[in-house]
């Protein structure tokens, strides 16, 4: 039986975001897109009651429940300000199909064939209660599956140009400060991908996009897109000191 411990009790300080917060710095008024799964708003990382009663209230219990696709007077939130479902609930099994409610598709108890949770998992690290900048106001930006964890090219364009102009008024003064990709494939290029080319372009307005360097091991050149976009700000792995690696001998 072994002892576990919170998932960023560690990272965080390791980090030295830890420092930067008693500094006084935890990035309140920054606004910051994350390009996911959707975010759980109802969960306690975001001031949410964190029950599966009020999850069940803002999402519903079946990916066709109509709950999941209004906000029902839910959301927006404190924490999680805005937002926008460019997916759905079927696609790739179906069109897209996009929806005002951005909430992700997540625990297996409501009896859905959810592949979601990334993005809550991930704006958790972000902005959550013990995250790295927990003053920051986060929107979800739905651009990848809730049934699998496929994430569409139609929808992440859509989605950098709501970084850019989120009311799609013209007007980009309301713009992200910040996008967030932990997504993407391996052995990037940044002068042939779609994605790429938007996030150049939204750097022009003066969105940052952070982005994963990718989960394709050690290999020479697999950093992903689109991280390897020329103005993107590609993040690799942290390891923590605890992390230890279990080594099997064969006699």
């Amino acid at each position: 039986v072994a002892d576990y411990q919170l998932d960023l009790s560690e990272t965080v300080p390791y980090i030295t975001a830890t420092a930067v917060q008693n500094a006084g710095f935890t990035g309140t008024d920054v606004k910051v897109a994350v390009l996911d799964s959707g975010i759980d708003y109802t969960h306690a990382a975001f001031g949410g009651a964190g029950t599966l009663e009020a999850y069940q209230q803002a999402y519903g219990t079946s990916t066709a429940d109509p709950r999941t696709t209004t906000r029902d007077g839910l959301f927006p939130t404190a924490r999680v300000v805005e937002g926008y479902d460019f997916v759905g609930e079927v696609w790739p099994n179906g069109p897209l199909a996009p929806d005002d409610d951005p909430i992700d598709c997540g625990p297996a108890s409501i009896g859905a064939p959810c592949a979601g949770g990334h993005g809550s998992h991930v704006a958790d690290i972000i902005g959550g209660a013990a995250g790295v900048a927990p003053g920051v106001d986060l929107y979800a930006v739905k651009v990848c599956s809730a049934v699998s964890t496929s994430c569409s090219g139609v929808a992440l364009i859509q989605g950098m140009e709501y970084a850019v102009d989120p009311n799609g008024d013209g007007d980009t003064s309301d713009r992200m400060d910040v996008v967030n990709m932990s997504l993407g494939s391996n052995y990037g290029q940044s002068f042939d991908d779609d994605l790429a080319f938007a996030v150049d372009n939204a750097t022009a307005f003066g969105v940052l996009t952070v982005a994963s360097a990718g989960n394709g091991s050690d290999k020479p050149y697999i950093t992903g897109t689109p991280a390897a976009a020329t103005t993107a700000l590609s993040v690799a792995q942290t390891q923590v000191p605890s992390a230890a690696l279990g080594l099997l001998s064969l006699n």
